[in-house]
């Protein structure tokens, strides 16, 4: 395969803002770094095969201010031209897409279908919106950029050959099938709340189902309403909780919270837990789990060299139980990588995920998420 540089024929210095945001661990937040101030930085993040930051707290924070969460970015280069291999778009194609964020993806999928097809970008932020279709038309393209929730898809113009999400999603919103032509190909980043996501490829059938397998993992920006957070207990609180330790050593405490060991597999084991792992220092690390739902939280609390380390847990679940029961199953049914699991979506939108194979033993139903913003 040609080098990722010849596959991404648009230049992406056409479509990066003159204002960008980087993480600064001075402040543990996100400090913004600007062109006109200082270009030559602002040139060697555009070069670089790394995401860059485009926006900050959903366009709140100023520049000068202190960014809490990214909002909107432009996606590492090499990355993006995986995806686009995935999708495997032809000339003459229908596509949707979802998440337009700088633009550059859309003016790569423009430049794929060419002027026999077509396509279609939703973006949920107004003025990220405006800032692409500005970019665009500098550039010389003109694909549709609809402001819009992304999870309905865009149904004027259905049925597409092709839909690619460049954000990542729990559950796959009914309206994408429902827009995508049998045989047309869904690619989107796919995960659960514990971890990273897995790059999904979904074929659309006759039925109204849609069903493929999981790949390569990566890290993207959540759809909005599908963002994750944590729970931050009290001293109080956290001197209330259940306290146990841990039999678990080092080595699987790792595989518990690596996508390519166990990580992937808890996630879907275990519904609605997001993992932070902190090193405090090089002799102290915490493993949190958090439901904001249920207001359950647990925390394993690793000392070097002073194991078995303790647990707490507070709330009516209790989450390291489960994710420790999850990774009894993970061993037990022979330590199955991301790659080797699957995911059908059914016509009334039930999720069920397997091994290898949709007719293996080990398959079962996720619980759907609401789709709706």
């Amino acid at each position: 395969m040609t080098d990722w540089r010849e596959r991404l024929t648009v230049p992406r210095d056409q479509f990066i803002p003159p204002v960008v945001w980087v993480d600064d661990p001075a402040t543990g937040g996100f400090t913004a770094v600007s062109r006109d101030d200082d270009e030559s930085r602002w040139r060697a993040l555009v070069d670089a095969d790394e995401p860059i930051i485009t926006q900050v707290d959903d366009g709140e924070t100023p520049l000068g201010g202190i960014g809490l969460r990214p909002s909107s970015s432009c996606s590492q280069p090499s990355l993006v031209a995986a995806m686009l291999d995935v999708l495997d778009v032809r000339e003459g194609h229908r596509v949707l897409e979802i998440g337009t964020g700088t633009g550059w993806n859309a003016a790569l999928l423009s430049e794929r279908v060419g002027d026999s097809g077509y396509v279609v970008s939703v973006e949920v932020d107004a003025d990220v919106a405006d800032d692409a279709r500005g970019s665009l038309a500098r550039a010389g393209y003109r694909p549709l950029v609809v402001t819009g929730d992304g999870a309905k898809g865009y149904q004027p113009h259905a049925p597409y050959d092709r839909l690619l999400c460049t954000a990542s999603v729990r559950t796959i919103p009914r309206a994408w099938i429902d827009q995508t032509r049998p045989g047309g190909l869904l690619v989107t980043p796919w995960g659960t709340d514990y971890g990273d996501d897995a790059l999904t490829c979904l074929e659309v059938h006759e039925d109204g189902s849609a069903s493929g397998r999981c790949g390569m993992n990566l890290a993207f920006m959540r759809l909005r309403h599908q963002r994750r957070d944590f729970l931050d207990p009290t001293a109080e609180e956290i001197s209330a909780a259940d306290q146990t330790v841990t039999s678990r050593g080092g080595r699987e405490l790792f595989e518990m919270i690596t996508f390519s060991q166990a990580a992937f597999t808890i996630g879907l084991r275990v519904p609605n837990c997001y993992v932070t792992v902190e090193d405090v220092d090089d002799d102290h690390r915490k493993i949190e789990l958090h439901d904001v739902r249920s207001q359950s939280w647990a925390r394993v609390s690793l000392v070097r060299g002073h194991n078995p380390w303790t647990v707490h847990q507070l709330g009516p679940r209790r989450l390291w139980d489960e994710v420790d029961v999850a990774y009894d199953w993970w061993l037990a049914a022979g330590e199955p990588t991301p790659d080797r699991y699957g995911l059908t979506v059914q016509p009334n939108g039930t999720h069920t995920v397997w091994i290898d194979t949709p007719d293996n033993d080990n398959r079962w139903s996720l619980g759907n998420e609401s789709e709706s913003v």
